[in-house]
């Protein structure tokens, strides 16, 4: 699977919004890595290129990189179920590739926007792993953080095929599911442009309304819910991106699926590595770095939810 770099249009539009200085980036680059080198906790055998990739979507924060960074190395430490174990070959991925269509599309949307797109291909509940799930998503987000950069993202959430112990699964009242959050929100430097759910149940409102506890406000806001299909993107996306099945040219979902399978499997030997090097050291950290460590966010949220009610 390979992912499109922008077009002139699409990188004059990621140009003006950002406006990149090429001496500017390698002092702040420098400037990062004087302050690795004084994170005793912190691995520091990130190279350039990924961390230019931090900053760039970091808005060239130095500050946001810096607090990116150690949640990005933290978590991985700290949630094991997610970092561990992070082998493409292993039975829980294998069969999260046959139950789950997670695909990041090729090509850029218009406004410099990867979409990424997640729907149930086999319904059977005996393959269907939460933790498995949010593991094969978090290597997806490796792979594009050592590719690419893009503007900020879409994500769409086919939920067609998906029954209420589907949905059960992913209510936040569970720990894995808090925690899960926790891996993804803040801890890799993407930029959220919005989350379309297609084919909506009526009582989708309450199940997104009792996410919001783990959410930051600005993300409520960008939720669009819609009760059809792949067609109701039309009006927001050029469907020319979109896979063959929802009127688009990049390839049917079972193709990209497929490719992308292909591309996390030979990636293996760099998430077998890097379980090992991107990992914090607890006894080093400095008494300073403990009061903003992420595990005590999720210590704060514990107990912090409305219960569901489904109409």
């Amino acid at each position: 699977m390979t992912l499109l770099p922008p077009t002139p249009a699409q990188q004059k539009r990621i140009d003006k919004e950002l406006a990149p200085d090429p001496e500017v980036r390698k002092q702040d680059i420098r400037t990062l890595r004087e302050w690795l080198s004084k994170q005793p906790h912190l691995p520091n055998h990130i190279d350039d290129a990924k961390l230019e990739r931090f900053l760039f979507n970091c808005k060239n924060s130095i500050e946001r990189c810096k607090l990116i960074l150690e949640r990005y190395y933290t978590v991985r430490t700290s949630l094991p179920e997610f970092f561990a174990a992070r082998d493409p070959l292993s039975q829980d991925i294998q069969d999260c590739f046959t139950t789950i269509e997670c695909v990041v599309l090729p090509s850029l949307t218009e406004e410099g926007y990867r979409v990424t797109i997640f729907r149930l291909r086999n319904p059977d509940m005996e393959k269907f792993s939460v933790q498995a799930i949010v593991r094969r998503v978090l290597m997806q987000l490796d792979i594009r953080l050592l590719e690419e950069v893009c503007l900020s993202n879409i994500f769409v959430l086919d939920l067609e095929n998906f029954s209420m112990p589907h949905i059960a699964k992913f209510i936040p009242t569970q720990s894995i599911v808090r925690r899960a959050m926790l891996a993804v929100q803040g801890s890799m430097p993407y930029r959220l442009a919005g989350v379309y759910f297609l084919h909506a149940p009526s009582f989708i409102s309450n199940l997104t309304n009792i996410f919001y506890p783990l959410l930051k406000e600005k993300l409520t806001q960008k939720f669009y819910i819609f009760n059809g299909g792949g067609e109701e993107l039309h009006a927001h996306l050029n469907k020319d991106i979109l896979p063959n099945e929802w009127g688009g040219k990049a390839g049917t979902f079972r193709e990209l699926n497929a490719a992308w399978q292909e591309k996390i499997e030979k990636n293996r030997d760099w998430f077998l590595r890097d379980e090992k090097l991107s990992r914090t050291n607890e006894k080093a950290r400095l008494l300073e770095s403990k009061a903003s460590c992420v595990m005590m966010e999720f210590e704060g949220i514990q107990g912090s939810f409305r219960k569901l009610n489904i109409d």
